[in-house]
């Protein structure tokens, strides 16, 4: 059996399965088209503004892919790293936060590195003081 090859990407049309928006679509184009009928022959203010909310749109995507992407590779690569060693619930959620915030922050990796020795320094410090002599 043959099926008509679809247009557009491929990821595309995996998303547009999942959100089926296709009625959406259709009714933004009317409202679309009803405006530009009632704007005569003054349309530039309204392309300007459909090119802008596209532009803002577009960049909100790729962020959210983006941040999406580097919180599933963290945790990924933290998981595989810890191998065979389990935390405690809270130990987990606690290395869960830590990572969160340092991928958010998008600080340098260096110094990513030297806030996290800072947390290890009071750590061990918190350790030595709070053990009995």
């Amino acid at each position: 059996m043959e099926h008509e090859a679809e247009e557009g990407h491929p990821i595309d049309l995996v998303v547009e399965k999942r959100v089926q928006h296709r009625a959406a679509r259709k009714r933004l184009i009317g409202l679309q088209n009803k405006i530009l009928e009632r704007l005569g022959d003054d349309k530039k203010p309204f392309f300007a503004l459909e090119e802008l909310r596209m532009h803002v749109s577009a960049e909100r995507e790729e962020a959210y892919f983006d941040v999406g992407y580097e919180h599933g590779l963290a945790d990924a690569l933290a998981t595989e790293r810890r191998g065979r060693a389990r935390l405690s619930a809270e130990a987990g959620q606690l290395a869960t936060e830590f990572r969160e915030r340092i991928v958010q922050s998008q600080v340098p990796t260096r110094d990513a590195l030297l806030a996290l020795l800072e947390c290890v320094w009071a750590v061990a410090a918190k350790g030595e003081s709070s053990e009995p002599r």
